[in-house]
């Protein structure tokens, strides 16, 4: 009864977020009702918000429902029901800490080389953390940003006016892969849609003749994007699916020339510029770091090092140096 229900539920526009959460702390207290029964033979030294106990550490439930809520999104699906939750316990949350104690008597945790491989990870967490806190919104792109970018690179988002194509269109993947290889080797483009091609595509090659921007029905417009993403003649697209099947494009002729209109090309300009945006924000947060910073170098140990010789490896004879013979009188 509990997965339905929260499927219903959690799939719902109204669900949401906290019906995730009522659903775990369902499942949560039907977990723990399982185990206290479980006190009865054998278990009677738990607490009553004890969870688990392995060996000497104790897992209360609150613990355990904080570990619940940090799996990824994917991870949660998978805990909506009771079967799930109780798989998560038994073959990750106490094997983890089953291990962890070995670990820990082999002394493990003293070992230099993993006490260095913790500090380096300390370390990065420490470091990703300020960085997400001072370069929290350093990415957005302004209204003003996109513009300026569209008018000084026009002709980035300038394409034909219409597109003469030619396409390859199968309806299964063994057949699509046939087709790809026979590409590779190169055979025909034309004979391989006449062939393979589904219903009367097989036409002319899979001749489609010219098409316009806008010319396609929204389910075709990753079958148009792909056409126009063509510039030169002869070339070939990656492989394009629509409700038809598989397409593979070829460009045959270009004729005019339009300057796509900035609403189409926004969000691209907006993706392309974001990472940008956060590099330079980033380069610019460390340099003022470094300024603020006193740092040495002890340069003349740096150049020291760097004019020590290289030591010929153990076991290796340097070259000897080759004399011109001497000319016999």
């Amino acid at each position: 009864m509990i997965k339905p229900l929260a499927e219903k539920l959690l799939f719902s526009p109204i669900g949401g977020v906290m019906m995730k959460r009522w659903v775990f702390l369902g499942i949560l207290l039907f977990l723990s009702i399982s185990l206290s029964g479980c006190q009865k033979t054998g278990q009677e030294g738990l607490g009553k918000k004890e969870l688990v106990r392995i060996n000497d550490v104790s897992i209360s439930l609150e613990e355990f429902q904080q570990m619940l809520e940090k799996q990824p999104l994917e991870g949660k699906m998978k805990l909506l029901s009771e079967k799930g939750t109780r798989d998560f316990l038994e073959n990750y949350v106490i094997p983890r800490e089953v291990l962890y104690q070995i670990a820990k008597k082999k002394g493990l945790d003293k070992n230099k080389e993993i006490l260095a491989k913790i500090e380096d990870t300390r370390r990065i967490i420490l470091i990703e953390a300020l960085l997400d806190e001072a370069l929290r919104g350093s990415g957005e792109i302004s209204e003003e940003d996109i513009q300026r970018y569209y008018k000084e690179n026009q002709t980035l988002f300038t394409e034909p006016q219409e597109v003469r194509i030619r396409h390859i269109v199968v309806n299964s993947e063994p057949t699509l892969k046939e087709v790809v290889t026979k590409l590779s080797r190169g055979e025909s483009f034309e004979k391989l849609a006449s062939t393979y091609n589904i219903g009367n595509f097989k036409d002319d090659g899979g001749n489609l003749g010219y098409i316009r921007r806008g010319q396609l029905a929204p389910p075709f417009a990753e079958f148009e994007e792909a056409a126009f993403s063509l510039k030169k003649r002869g070339e070939i697209s990656e492989v394009v699916r629509t409700p038809f099947g598989f397409h593979i494009i070829r460009i045959e002729d270009m004729r005019g020339s339009a300057l796509r209109p900035l609403n189409q090309v926004k969000e691209r300009i907006r993706f392309f510029l974001q990472p940008k945006k956060k590099q330079e924000a980033y380069l610019k947060y460390v340099k003022e770091a470094k300024l603020e910073a006193n740092i040495l170098i002890n340069e003349k140990l740096w150049a020291e090092e760097e004019k020590k010789e290289v030591k010929p490896k153990e076991g290796v004879k340097p070259k000897e140096e080759v004399k011109p013979k001497e000319e016999k009188k």
